[in-house]
């Protein structure tokens, strides 16, 4: 696996680096200038009631603590709505880099086996993962910063009133920041992966047991699959128990470091007067930025807690990172074409050839046929005969057995770019986009002008529908084109295909739904001006383009 196509966290929070500084700009900010958010635990209310307390004596200068608490708790306010609104810049950045990741496996990804990928549960998987990824940088890394940063403001304050405090909150800071998140992490961290491992494998297990109860129950295997059921339960929980375990002893630590810091602080600068039998600040110590100096570190603790469990958060993401990589496909050497590219397609011919599924391994009886330049093939069979799956194996989408012969040259068709390249192919279920009518046709000739675009409507009937619009050729269609007709959405998917001039033309079933007039319209185009090189179609209608055909009963 490629270091360019496999995801990680460094890719990821550099993906967006404009969404990801603004919201670090903006925690250096608040965290410099107020304590790092003082007031996200609430603390400013204690420490308001206690400056209060404090300022009874009347040496004490209670304005500077209070000032200080209604800073900070007005920063806090500021800084936790500027926080959500660039957090979630940088959520939708991050979104975006993931879908864009998800898209390009898909695309890489071998043609016959994307049913893989196309149900619910990969729908649920994708979803569960991203809300999985995305939760790191909030929650592991942000935190660690505003943590950092806070201690740093705490020792640039600490350093106003006595370079004496300063080794105790350096000591503090390391624990809080390094040692503990670390043991946490050490402890627990497989605890994490393991129950979120379990976590979806009892999922799948649940939704397995609706769908095969009345099995089960018949066969006997019920008391069997209740126990691994249970298994998996006890299993979970005893991982989920581990990792709370590991978050209450960290945060315990977190508030036995905070309460031995502030027990080390009076230890530093009170001393014992025999003559007062009291105790005082030493010289050169105001009290009321040592009452400052306590409320900070209250506040620090409040940030640091969250450390205790960022593992949880940085174990899901693993976890994430991991289920999503393994959707990674690496680009496949096999059809690349080697030397020259391949001439114009002037003949093909099939040798026993079969074209079958790879979910079901259904498909056509082996076949052989050969086309040449200026021939048109029509294939006839009974309904279910295969007649699309030979189609679509003659267009490269799904898998064949048997030879083929391009230009007289042994080739393999499926998934062979330089091919299909020449190659247009209409399936019964042709795709629309959400995009202009105009757009949807230029996707066969991004060069296109407006008057070519004209002119393709009307060879396929469709272009009176068009003139019709108030928008015209600029009219935006719905998804999947639901707000069209069977026949209009196969028209025009038609329309793109000639437009596109491929030699080889593969049509299943394009005249299924048309009125009369329709089909001598698309033939006359068929036959005349947008005429293919090479036309293989199925239809269960007799039409001018039958008259001059090939019959092929599959």
């Amino acid at each position: 696996m490629s270091n360019e196509s496999k995801l990680s966290l460094k890719r990821l929070l550099w993906a967006n680096p404009r969404g990801f500084a603004l919201p670090l700009f903006l925690g250096v900010v608040a965290s410099l200038a107020g304590v790092a958010l003082l007031g996200i635990s609430g603390w400013f209310l204690s420490a308001a009631g206690l400056a209060g307390v404090l300022g009874t004596y009347k040496a004490f200068n209670y304005f500077l603590p209070g000032a200080l608490v209604r800073l900070m708790a007005i920063l806090r306010t500021a800084g936790r709505y500027g926080e959500q609104v660039f957090a979630h810049d940088h959520l939708l950045g991050l979104l975006k880099t993931l879908r864009l990741w998800v898209w390009d496996q898909r695309v890489a990804k071998d043609s016959a086996n994307l049913h893989q990928q196309s149900r619910g549960d990969l729908l649920q998987r994708l979803v569960s993962d991203l809300d999985q990824i995305i939760r790191w940088p909030l929650v592991v890394l942000m935190p660690w910063v505003y943590a950092t940063l806070a201690y740093l403001s705490v020792l640039i304050l600490a350093s106003l009133i006595s370079t004496t405090l300063l080794w105790p909150i350096i000591i503090a800071a390391v624990i809080h920041l390094l040692v503990v998140p670390y043991l946490c992490g050490h402890f627990a961290s497989r605890a994490v992966h393991v129950g979120q491992i379990l976590g979806t494998h009892r999922r799948s297990r649940f939704v397995s047991l609706f769908s095969a109860l009345i099995t089960l129950t018949i066969r006997g295997h019920w008391q069997q699959y209740a126990e691994r059921l249970n298994e998996l339960d006890t299993r979970q929980k005893q991982a989920e128990l581990r990792i709370q375990k590991a978050i209450s002893l960290g945060r315990l630590a977190s508030y036995s470091v905070t309460i031995a810091l502030l027990c080390s602080f009076f230890l530093l600068v009170m001393r014992y007067q025999p003559q007062t039998n009291g105790l005082s600040l030493v010289p050169g110590v105001d009290g009321a930025w040592l009452v400052a100096l306590v409320l900070s570190v209250l506040a620090v603790n409040e940030l640091v807690l969250p450390l205790a469990q960022s593992f949880v958060a940085q174990g899901q993401s693993q976890v994430g990172l991991r289920r999503m990589n393994q959707l990674h496909t690496d680009a496949s050497e096999e059809n690349i074409a080697l030397g020259l590219p391949l001439a114009r397609i002037k003949s093909l011919e099939l040798i026993n050839w079969r074209g079958y599924h790879a979910s079901s391994g259904l498909g056509n009886k082996p076949i052989s046929l050969k086309v040449a330049t200026h021939e048109t093939i029509w294939l006839r069979g009974n309904s279910g005969c295969g007649k699309s799956t030979l189609l679509a194996s003659l267009a490269g989408d799904c898998l064949a057995e048997g030879g083929a012969l391009v230009n007289d040259q042994r080739m393999d068709l499926y998934d062979n770019q330089d091919y299909q390249a020449q190659i247009s192919y209409l399936p019964q279920t042709p795709y629309v986009f959400q995009q202009t009518l105009a757009a949807n046709l230029r996707l066969g000739d991004e060069n296109a002008t407006e008057e070519s675009l004209w002119e393709v409507l009307d060879a396929v009937a469709l272009g009176d529908w068009a003139r019709s619009l108030p928008k015209g050729l600029d009219t935006l269609l719905g998804a999947q084109g639901r707000d069209l007709s069977g026949g209009q959405r196969k028209r025009l998917v038609l329309a793109r295909l000639l437009l596109r001039n491929a030699p080889v033309l593969l049509l299943d079933e394009p005249f299924d739904g048309l009125d009369s007039e329709s089909i001598q319209c698309i033939c006359t185009s068929l036959q005349r001006i947008y005429r293919p090189e090479i036309l293989v179609f199925i239809s269960h209608i007799n039409s001018p383009l039958s008259e001059k055909a090939t019959i092929i009963n599959v």
